[in-house]
């Protein structure tokens, strides 16, 4: 599974002091561009020196290409070459070029075979021939403001002593003294300067030119690095006082940067500066702009470069540029055609003649057929084709601060039946804080029943294509292997006593056979790490490789439902050892293997997990014999020295505990962190799911029960009124039915009393009337009988 590559950025003088330091910088920072190095000499150590540091970084595409400056067939052969190989898609599009190559010299030198003083022309008139010559492979690219190609020139405070006119009148056609004679320093530093100030002049006025013909988006920098310490080309030929003068410079390079930061610098800061400026996205407002940079200063390229606001004066320059070189032709097409057809001429003869030797002779058909390869076609510079390859691991022994020196990780993870849990494990992987170009992931899927394999496909390749260029990690291995793992991957099946054994031996081979296939020469650090770990800090890699330890684990533990207590140690296969385990193990068969945390094997061990304190120092360490195997980071080294993961019973252990007996017996350091902790998965048991089952039928039972309660409530609060509120009714009506009778009674004896005169006067008409009062009483009577009635 390859992850395309995104352009090529050339660089020229990679075999000098900035130009190899540019290419480690882009390695590291642009694992996914295609570096195609130019060099004078490809078989100089210089050369060898970078290409091995860009293969510590981790894989990378680079090739080193042959190229004079100093000759424009050279120059030009170089840049049809690559035009073709863009226009055939054998590398991609062009988007960077960086010209870095420089030349100078403190005596006349004789010109060259072009008729140019070497210093002008390698410094100015060959990359403006190589540009012009490119243009057609930065066309092939993204022709946006957004992403155009990029030239990057690098400049010199010597600049400012040049002159644009330099050549022209100290010009070696006009020169009087012979070559060889020694030139003063002044004089060889207005010379090296006006080279930079013309190339750096006439690329802008390229750039100008290309942006009103509308053809390409080509943006032009220069980058000024300020004096560099280290030994160059450059300055090796400098008489001595030059030569103290930098060695100076460079004893106070502390001091001076106090002053100035681009005072004097190691090339690696400038190279980082340049690598970070040329993959910088651009808007459309910023590439309208002629920038300047002073190492990581940004001006405008007018206020550096005066001259670039003449119009008249620049359009000038650029026709005499142009010029200069147009009457260089390559070679006539008559001539290749001629040498072409001689050259199938002698091949032809060859070949008759081989196979009349292999025909006659047929005793050294063994030697010649051997020959009659590629290699008669193409030179070495041509190929480079290595089959031999140096490793220094002395490089990759693994320090305390691994992700500053660039020391690569190797990420193993055995996986079964694991695609339930890959969404997490991924989710990590994005968060993990370690640089993703120095880790490279190494996958086992083995004896899996579901989608894992199909899963891990799919969810890599979102990986490695996000837009995120941080993102993608580097080499990734994914390896299939079945062990005829029998046990299931259910909980109760896993974690079962009489399954460990045979379990852990099995797994023990998983793991040596992963880190066989995967471990390269590169690795500095081997972190193994489960699928299933919940959570987990994003800087356990730094955290962990802090204490530069050969082994070192975390404490593990899991969260639990509120019902088992919230939380519980996991991993309890991380201890040390005890008097009582040692006893056991020495009453026990050869091919036993003691497994921690089971009632049949009471060890009496101290394990890391139950030392953890919440509060607890995270960097506190303690010595362990045996290692838990959800997280373990180890140095490469201790596993290139024959430590490993014993399938077999090793001194009564197996797997990880086995491989930390192991690795304490042969002098290495293993190490736990009990306060510094992550969280495993819960996976309920069987008993915890039947637990699960009965406390949810005894909610809804509860929750039933409390809703027939609320039922019958509301049911007798409808059909039965409240007492006392009835009877407040009833007394009220009572009281009103008093108070009636008592007006009509009153309303009745006023009008008996106006009657008794004339009763007096009738005589006995007076005694019906007593008669009716008489009956009126009883009349009261009854009705007051009926009133208390009414009130009961």
């Amino acid at each position: 599974m390859g992850t395309p590559l995104h352009g090529t950025a050339i660089i020229t003088g990679a075999s000098g002091l900035l130009g190899s330091e540019v290419a480690v910088s882009i390695a590291k920072a642009q694992p996914f561009v295609h570096l195609l190095l130019v060099a004078r000499d490809i078989r100089s150590d210089t050369v060898k020196d970078v290409l091995s540091r860009i293969r510590l970084i981790g894989p990378r595409s680079v090739e080193v290409v042959k190229c004079d400056l100093a000759c424009f067939n050279s120059v030009a052969s170089f840049a049809q070459y690559t035009v073709e190989r863009v226009r055939s898609k054998e590398i991609p599009p062009v988007t960077l070029l960086i010209n870095s190559a420089a030349s100078s010299s403190y005596v006349t030198d004789q010109v060259t075979r072009d008729g140019y003083d070497p210093v002008y022309q390698t410094n100015c008139i060959a990359p403006f021939l190589l540009t012009v010559s490119l243009l057609e492979a930065f066309r092939a690219g993204d022709g946006t403001p957004n992403g155009g190609a990029r030239v990057i020139n690098i400049g010199c405070a010597a600049m400012s002593k040049g002159s644009l006119d330099y050549f022209d009148e100290q010009g070696p056609d006009n020169a009087s003294q012979a070559p060889g004679t020694p030139i003063s320093a002044k004089e060889a530093t207005a010379r090296f300067g006006s080279s930079k100030l013309l190339m750096s002049a006439a690329m802008y006025a390229l750039r100008r030119s290309l942006v009103l013909a509308g053809n390409i988006s080509l943006n032009v920098y220069t980058m000024d690095p300020g004096f560099m310490t280290g030994e160059s080309h450059l300055t090796a030929s400098a008489p001595l006082s030059v030569r103290m003068a930098h060695q100076t410079r460079s004893g106070l390079r502390p001091l001076l940067r106090v002053f100035s930061k681009s005072a004097i610098n190691k090339a690696s800061v400038p190279a980082k500066v340049i690598a970070k400026v040329a993959f910088q996205r651009e808007t459309v407002e910023n590439w309208g702009r002629e920038r300047y940079y002073i190492l990581d200063s940004e001006y405008e390229a007018g206020s550096v470069i005066p001259v670039l606001r003449d119009l008249p004066r620049m359009d000038a320059l650029l026709q005499k540029v142009m010029r200069q070189f147009s009457s260089f032709q390559p070679r006539a097409q008559p001539a290749l055609r001629r040498r072409r057809q001689l050259f199938q001429r002698l091949c032809l003869l060859c070949g008759v003649s081989l196979l009349l030797l292999v025909l006659i002779f047929p005793s050294l058909r063994a030697s010649l057929l051997p020959v009659v390869s590629l290699g008669l076609l193409h030179t070495y510079e041509d190929l480079q084709i290595e089959t031999i390859r140096y490793y220094d691991l002395s490089k990759v022994q693994g320090t305390a601060s691994g992700w500053e020196r660039g020391e690569r990780v190797l990420m193993c993870t055995p996986l079964r039946d694991a695609s339930s849990h890959l969404p997490m494990f991924f989710s990590h992987l994005r968060n993990l804080t370690y640089p993703h170009n120095l880790i490279d992931l190494a996958f086992l899927v083995s004896d899996s029943e579901d989608d894992t394999m199909g899963m891990l496909s799919r969810m890599l390749d979102e990986l490695q294509h996000d837009a995120d260029p941080k993102m993608p990690y580097g080499e990734i291995s994914v390896i299939q292997k079945d062990f005829g793992q029998l046990v299931n991957q259910d909980v109760e099946s896993r974690h079962g006593f009489a399954a460990q054994a045979s379990r852990r031996k099995l797994m023990a081979q998983a793991r040596n056979w992963l880190l066989s296939a995967t471990l390269r020469p590169t690795h500095s650090w081997v972190y193994w790490r489960d699928a299933d770990v919940l959570t987990a800090p994003q800087t356990i890699l730094e955290d962990l490789m802090r204490h530069d330890k050969d082994v070192i684990v975390p404490n593990v533990w899991r969260p639990l439902p509120d019902w088992l207590g919230g939380e519980q140690p996991y991993d309890l296969n991380s201890w040390q050892e005890s008097e009582t385990a040692l006893a056991l193990a020495d009453t026990l068969d050869e091919d036993a293997v003691i497994v921690e945390g089971y009632a049949e094997y009471a060890t009496w061990r101290p394990h890391l997990a139950y030392l953890r304190d919440p509060y607890g120092d995270p960097d506190m360490e303690m010595e362990l014999d045996g290692v838990g195997g959800v997280s373990i980071l180890a140095k490469a080294r201790v596993f290139r020295s024959g430590v490993h993961f014993p399938a077999f019973s090793f001194e009564k252990h197996a797997e990880t505990e086995a491989f930390g007996k192991m690795a304490k017996r042969m002098g290495f350091s293993v190490i736990g962190l009990p306060h510094y902790t992550i969280w495993h998965l819960y996976e309920p048991s069987v008993d915890d799911l039947r637990h699960m089952e009965e406390m949810e039928q005894e909610r809804k039972e509860r929750e039933m029960e409390e809703k027939d309660q609320a039922d019958r409530a509301e049911r007798v609060q409808t059909l039965f009124k409240d007492a006392k509120t009835q009877w407040d009714i009833d007394h009220a009506f009572v009281e009103d039915a008093i108070a009636e009778d008592q007006k009509q009674e009153t309303a009745a004896s006023g009008g008996s009393s106006s009657e008794t005169p004339k009763g007096s006067e009738e005589g006995p008409l007076a005694q019906p009337a007593v008669k009716e009062r008489g009956g009126t009483g009883q009349s009261g009577e009854g009705s007051g009988t009926q009133m208390e009635e009414a009130k009961r």
